[in-house]
């Protein structure tokens, strides 16, 4: 029902009403934690005591305390970073600055970078409302991207006020900076919207688009500021210095208001058969089945829109968008607690049309709908009104997101109930048995790595064609060393001509911003097109990406809407990537057999009796088959299908634990007993103690995106006993899954024993019983070696010992004596094997 005719500032239905009104048919104790946010009251600072008099006396509120000193932070020529709650007014930072610089001088210019075009045209709304019609300036605002019409670009150009563009247009615009002359040269503020979602590859294209534009800028004589806006991340300044080159005044201090939150933990209930088991024995008990959050949390979601709790469900692609719809008119009809229509619930994504899409957030933000089921589309910025409730299909990978997505609902003072339905998976169920990750005060760090050289020749090419590289540029381009070899490397590659002295210019005709691609680290790109006649507005991917997710016969997810590789072409100029949409009930995971080598240290610590290193190494892997799961459970239904790849090779970052050889004696000795009858290539004795490092890089991958903003599909490991350059030593290495490597495993080197606690909780806390583990704790689907062997007691020791739990005592207790060691060569030899330490690497 439209929420016009219901008390919008109460609640319908609390998270202590949840038990009691849910259908007793369907309620089974889901209900695993529920927790209250109280209420936060606004501060605010008097408009007259930070604008002019005459923007002041037209606003229409104060502004917060917040907004008040990042305007006085610019007022005195900072640059500043903005680290607030979603619905914060973020947006009337930057707004009301650029309000200021226009009554100070009608020639300025400023340049909004948003991160999707849905946002420009909304936040185009928002900007025009608050200069021109609430402060009653002549502000001309201009969306400049693939979607402007080519008459319009020239009168944006050399009209508008503010331009509102993207970091795709940007790279491509940078190019033609002469049609931009009087624009950079008024240029005095360049604002990065939603700066949090730069991170990692990404993240690296973008401090190098930023460094070009602000290059450009300074030659034209603009003079701008920066305004950074982003969710609450753990490093703002840091990740605002990566991003920009400068840095930044940090303003977290939030003085918006906020109503009171309910937050539940809902667990889907069992399905099938439960088994239980103790952890330590040697024969697992079968895994535990739970509901599938895709089928309880649209059931949970039509329970709140039925008893007027207008919900945003969030989902992970544009499929589960449409089925959750389904799902949650089915349980309303079992239930009876519907008759049909009288819960109005929508789809949301963008496979649906523009005209169709504005109609959902017209009915949304007047309250003619209900509930809306909804990807990440409706997660950043536009105004959505005030929604009631939240449910979260699944955990989005970040406590950012997370939160992001919850504060969709209960805007201003509004209370509001969010419901958490995780899955199965391993992040998921963390959050699950340690709710305090989310409501604690630490946040993720943004990772942006500017040392990935691949990415950064092809931004130099870049710079090169735009204005001639000269010694004056080498502080903007990572100093005059490293620029003077990509110059070298230039000439022999004949991409550059010239010297730093007079100019070095780029020596071809073609234009080198089309081989940007925010997603992939140069070299050879492949182009993503559709089969037939169709078009699909896809960024060229890496060699690496493609081998390993868009293979023949792979599913895509692609803006929500599921695609199916039919072919992958690399034998031309120009290597391309074939899809067709489909609608199939299954996704695909490739595997991956690794090896290691070449392996050159950077830096080294101890960690314990640990050593950890950080630097480069090759790794090789060969995406040779891959399976296929059902997408509601996860559940295997295809395995062994043939990829026809052939191994990839590529130099990366990496860091690598070395274990002490006498608590790996210990390990080896203490866990001898443990035998995992499928894997006859290994050595039995070696089955404990390998099936505890492989369980440990297993876990240690899964959980890196609790402490930093990465994304653990762009991570890989090997678990090994004979390290590349040290054969006596066993270990376990975590690489960066990118040419060129991305920072993250230069980070988790720096957070090496945060990350290495978050996975022992992990294990440790894990209800499956299994020694083996299982999906939500150290099972991994990518896992070359089908997930064997894996032994959680043999991990939970070595992260232990690591973390300093196990004393010395304790390994020398579980020291083997000279006649163990007798027998275990022994029984090596009557298997055949005469080497004392037999090759053995697990990824």
């Amino acid at each position: 029902m439209p929420i016009d005719d219901i008390e919008t500032d109460v609640l319908a239905v609390t998270g202590a009403d949840l038990e009691t009104t849910y259908p007793n048919s369907r309620y089974q104790g889901q209900i695993h934690d529920r927790f209250e946010l109280p209420a936060r009251d606004e501060r605010c600072v008097p408009a007259s005591g930070t604008l002019p008099p005459e923007l002041a006396r037209k606003l229409e509120f104060d502004p917060w305390c917040h907004q008040a000193e990042a305007l006085d932070a610019l007022a005195n020529d900072e640059n500043v970073c903005v680290a607030t709650s979603t619905a914060s007014g973020k947006t009337y930072v930057y707004a009301l600055h650029i309000a200021r610089q226009y009554l100070a001088d009608p020639d300025t210019r400023a340049l909004i970078v948003y991160p999707t075009k849905a946002l420009s045209r909304d936040q185009e709304r928002e900007l025009n409302d608050l200069l021109r019609n609430t402060l009653g300036l002549d502000i001309t605002i201009g969306v400049y991207d693939g979607d402007t019409k080519s008459e319009a670009k020239s009168r944006i150009r050399e009209n508008a006020t503010v331009v509102i563009t993207n970091f795709v247009g940007l790279n491509q615009y940078l190019e033609s900076h002469h049609l931009w002359a009087d624009f950079h040269s008024n240029c005095s503020l360049v604002v990065i919207d939603e700066a949090h979602m730069w991170t990692g590859l990404s993240g690296m294209h973008v401090a190098w688009i930023l460094r070009r534009a602000r290059r450009i800028i300074d030659w034209y004589g603009g003079d701008p500021q920066y305004v950074l806006t982003t969710a609450t991340i753990g490093n703002p300044s840091d990740h605002a210095r990566a991003l920009t080159g400068e840095p930044a005044t940090v303003v977290d201090d939030d003085g918006s208001p906020s109503g009171r939150r309910d937050l539940v933990f809902w667990d889907p209930p069992m399905s099938g058969n439960e088994a239980s088991g103790e952890r330590g024995a040697d024969i697992d008990p079968a895994p535990l089945t739970k509901r599938p959050a895709s089928v309880e949390a649209p059931e949970v979601w039509a329970h709140l829109c039925h008893n007027d709790v207008q919900s945003l469900l969030f989902c992970g692609s544009r499929k589960l968008t449409e089925l959750a719809v389904d799902r949650a008119t089915s349980f309303l009809r079992s239930t009876d607690l519907s008759a049909p229509g009288a819960t109005d619930l929508e789809a949301y994504n963008a496979g649906h049309g523009k005209k169709s899409r504005r109609s959902t957030e017209h009915r949304l933000k007047k309250g003619i709908l209900d509930g809306v089921a909804t990807t990440s589309a409706l997660e950043v910025g536009i105004n959505v009104g005030g929604v009631d409730g939240t449910v979260l299909m699944g955990y989005p990978g970040s406590r950012q997101s997370f939160w992001q997505r919850l504060g969709r609902s209960g805007r201003d003072t509004r209370d509001a109930l969010s419901v958490f339905v995780p899955s199965h998976s391993t992040l998921d169920q963390y959050i699950l048995h340690h709710p305090e990750y989310v409501l604690e005060e630490d946040h993720e760090s943004a990772v942006v790595d500017l040392e990935n050289n691949p990415v950064y020749l092809q931004h130099i090419n870049c710079a090169a064609q735009e204005l001639p590289l000269t010694r004056s540029d080498a502080d903007r381009f990572g100093g005059e060393e490293r620029l003077e070899r990509a110059v070298e490397y230039g000439h022999r590659m004949g991409d550059l001509d010239g010297s730093l002295a007079g100019g070095v210019m780029y020596a071809h005709r073609d234009r080198p911003q089309d081989d940007i691609s925010l997603y992939a680290s140069g070299g050879n790109t492949f182009d993503v097109r559709l089969a037939g006649d169709d078009t699909i507005d896809h960024q060229p991917i890496g060699r690496d990406r493609a081998y390993r997710d868009y293979h023949e016969g792979a599913t895509v997810l692609y803006q929500g809407a599921q695609y199916q590789v039919t072919d992958l072409r690399e034998d031309l100029p120009q290597p391309y990537i074939e899809l067709e949409q489909v609608d199939v009930g299954y996704y695909t995971q490739s595997q991956g057999q690794v090896h290691i080598y070449d392996t050159d240290s950077r830096e080294s610590r101890d960690v314990g009796s640990f050593k950890l290193n950080w630097g480069y190494g090759t790794v090789s892997i060969h995406y040779s088959t891959y399976l296929k799961r059902e997408l509601d459970s996860g559940d295997v239904r295809e395995i062994g299908l043939e990829t026809d790849l052939p191994p990839l090779e590529m130099r990366t970052q990496l860091c690598w634990a070395e274990v002490p050889d006498d608590f790996e004696r210990a390990m080896y000795n203490k866990h001898s007993d443990y035998h995992n009858p499928e894997c006859v290539d290994l050595p039995s004795r070696l089955h404990g103690y390998l099936g505890g490092i492989h369980a440990v890089e297993h876990a240690m991958i899964a959980v890196s995106p609790l402490e930093l903003r990465v994304d653990a599909d762009d991570l890989g490991g090997l678990a090994t006993n004979r390290l590349p350059e040290d054969p006596e030593t066993s270990g376990w290495f975590i690489y960066d899954g990118i040419e060129g490597g991305l920072g993250f495993s230069r980070s988790i080197y720096d957070e090496f024993e945060a990350v290495a606690k978050r996975a022992h909780d992990l294990i440790v806390d894990c209800p499956c019983g299994r020694v083996g583990g299982c999906p939500a704790c150290t099972m991994d689907d990518r896992c070359g070696n089908d997930n064997k062997p894996l032994y959680s007691p043999a991990a939970t020791d070595v992260l232990a010992r690591l973390l300093g739990e196990i004393d010395d005592d304790e390994v020398t207790a579980y020291l083997p004596t000279h006649e163990d060691e007798m027998k275990s060569h022994q029984g090596d030899e009557l298997e055949g094997r005469e080497e004392p330490r037999p090759p053995a690497s697990i990824s």
